[in-house]
């Protein structure tokens, strides 16, 4: 019940909230730990900060403009793959920040970066890839949506944990016969 009540929260702050000019700024939501995030653990446990990355996403995505692209066009996100290094802990009831950016885009694939810190102490860091398909399944190419936002034409440079991301995606990808392109 207390993701659904944060998703619902951050949702409608950010549909009310003020839009990014530059796809590129980060974007951020500020949450504070429940007691029903620590379930049976000391410090609020990965799978949770898990779900505090997907929540920044939504708030990312709506506040750069993606996700009146995404309702207009009928297009689906996916989460392809994410890694999260955590080098502290949460505690209820403390405060945190998700600091969402977008690092670079390549074919059909978004690199998003989450930096989670409370206070002045970063906690964790998440490096999520994320792609977008069309109606029919199509891959969508990114380049043209960077445009559409006012992004650079060319991608920031790929750091080499994004580009093997990358490559494991189109392993599997190409392992289960998905064989469509960007459009």
């Amino acid at each position: 019940m207390n993701l659904f009540a944060r998703f619902m929260f951050i949702l409608l702050a950010a549909l009310r909230g003020q839009s990014s000019r530059d796809p590129l700024e980060p974007t951020r939501i500020g949450l504070r730990v429940w007691m029903t995030d620590h379930a049976f653990a000391p410090t609020v446990p990965l799978h949770r900060i898990r779900s505090y990355t997907d929540l920044a996403t939504i708030n990312s995505v709506i506040r750069i403009g993606l996700g009146r692209l995404i309702r207009r066009n009928g297009w689906l996100p996916i989460i392809q793959a994410e890694s999260i290094r955590q080098t502290g802990a949460l505690r209820f009831p403390q405060k945190f920040e998700v600091v969402t950016s977008i690092v670079g885009w390549q074919d059909n694939y978004v690199c998003y970066v989450h930096e989670v810190f409370a206070g002045r102490e970063r906690v964790a860091v998440s490096s999520m890839l994320a792609r977008i398909i069309g109606r029919k399944g199509s891959a969508v190419a990114i380049s043209g949506i960077a445009e559409d936002l006012g992004a650079p034409e060319q991608s920031p440079e790929i750091t080499p944990q994004f580009q093997a991301m990358i490559a494991e995606s189109e392993r599997g990808r190409s392992h289960s016969g998905e064989t469509n392109r960007p459009a």
